[in-house]
């Protein structure tokens, strides 16, 4: 695709793209290829507006493919105490808080991702109910004490070969577990796989491992997937990556 990029990007001229950004997979500094792009943009998405770091941020800078889920959340959130794990930018939390929740936090190992949760918090006028903190999300979920109402579990991919998978899927057994046993009775579970080589068969079983582990009744709510504006081609099943379970955990 590099080779092409020049072909590309007057492709994408013609079409009428004016701010055009090149981010490289071996992780170079982005390159802007037309118009003028500002350290920090902002989008809405519903009744939410969110500080985007096209240039430095990871991929896009901004999840869009999680965009009908953060919407599924806001039906949960309303009066519950909130963990956003993995939070990137703080997406999910910023549509938790908005649908009512009273207390959401925020969990990142990284200063720039928190940094932006916050911004994001600010523009949404919600500093009073969020709080980011700044540990390891896997060894925080293992070690953490505190319990909340409604848990999210979007972690990067754990296994992006066929040779991580037995790893990853150890991995996301142990994140749910721990999830599951920090939750009120009663509580939400929304969890996430982006891993390409664990389809959504294979997740439904990590987790229902992971409960039946800990001898706890999970009742399944919803299953979630990327929005229509992600395809998937019928010969390429590769291609539907994101998958998602909301569980209530039952007593």
């Amino acid at each position: 695709m590099e080779r092409d990029i020049e072909f590309i990007r007057q492709g994408l001229v013609q079409l009428g793209y004016k701010h055009i950004v090149h981010k490289p997979v071996d992780k170079r500094a982005a390159q802007v290829l037309a118009g003028e792009v500002s350290e920090r943009i902002e989008v809405k998405e519903n009744a939410m507006r969110f500080h985007v770091d096209v240039l430095k941020g990871q991929k896009t800078g901004f999840f869009i493919d999680q965009r009908d889920n953060r919407a599924l959340i806001q039906r949960y959130a309303k009066g519950k105490r909130v963990l956003n794990a993995f939070s990137y930018s703080g997406g999910f939390s910023v549509a938790a808080a908005l649908a009512g929740a009273v207390e959401v936090h925020s969990l990142d190992a990284s200063a720039s991702a928190l940094s932006l949760a916050k911004e994001n918090a600010v523009l949404n006028g919600l500093v009073e109910k969020h709080r980011t903190i700044k540990q390891d999300a896997v060894k925080y979920l293992s070690s953490m004490t505190d319990r909340y109402d409604l848990i999210v579990l979007d972690p990067p991919a754990f296994a992006k070969h066929k040779s991580a998978r037995h790893q990853a899927i150890q991995a996301y057994k142990r994140i749910n577990l721990a999830a599951l046993e920090q939750l009120e009775p009663g509580g939400v579970l929304f969890t996430f796989s982006c891993s390409q080589v664990i389809d959504e068969l294979l997740f439904k079983n990590t987790v229902a491992s992971a409960a039946m582990a800990a001898n706890f009744h999970v009742q399944l709510l919803h299953r979630m997937r990327q929005p229509a504006d992600h395809p998937v081609h019928l010969s390429h099943p590769e291609g539907e990556y994101l998958k998602g379970l909301v569980l209530r955990k039952l007593g």
